[in-house]
């Protein structure tokens, strides 16, 4: 009878006993090289996509910094501006600006199919315009003056379709 007691108390032990669940953490499915084009689509609460734009011109300077998350149907895209190249200097933040990822307005996704023919992913140097997500970058580079202008001219005015206030964005074509 104890023989049988305590094989009863062993089993109750063992069936109550439970096994510990191992829990998934989430990953991002996102590929910067394959998803550039359609990189407002395809992030995910896991990613941040930074875009660097070096928009200067014959005698203007400037950098624009944007920080691209997406928090459940909608992107939040912070803008940080300086009007100079030197090292260290100060940028102005805007505010953050909300949209939803099925926007039809910004058309940044449609701005970085146009441009892909520029897109150098092996190049040490920094381009007009760079996109990094975890370390890895891709530099869309211009040509001379008159390739430049015509770039950055795209690039301003799909950038004043999302910030049509921008004093930033002189290169847009003025309506």
């Amino acid at each position: 009878m104890n023989y049988l007691f305590k094989i009863l108390i062993l089993l109750l032990i063992f069936t109550s006993c439970k096994t510990e669940e191992k829990i998934e953490i989430p990953k991002s499915n996102f590929n910067l090289k394959n998803d550039f084009a359609s990189l407002t689509h395809k992030i995910t609460e896991l990613d941040t996509i930074k875009v660097w734009t070096n928009l200067s011109l014959c005698t203007y300077q400037g950098v624009e910094k944007l920080k691209i998350t997406r928090k459940g149907d909608s992107l939040k895209i912070e803008q940080q501006f300086a009007e100079s190249m030197i090292l260290g200097a100060e940028y102005i933040n805007s505010k953050p600006i909300l949209i939803h990822i099925n926007d039809t307005i910004w058309k940044f996704n449609a701005f970085l199919k146009r441009q892909s023919h520029r897109l150098e992913t092996d190049s040490l140097q920094y381009g007009r315009l760079q996109i990094t997500y975890n370390k890895k970058r891709l530099n869309f580079m211009t040509g001379r003056i008159g390739d430049t202008a015509k770039f950055l001219e795209d690039y301003c005015n799909t950038m004043m379709n999302l910030m049509p206030e921008s004093e930033n964005h002189i290169f847009a074509e003025h309506k």
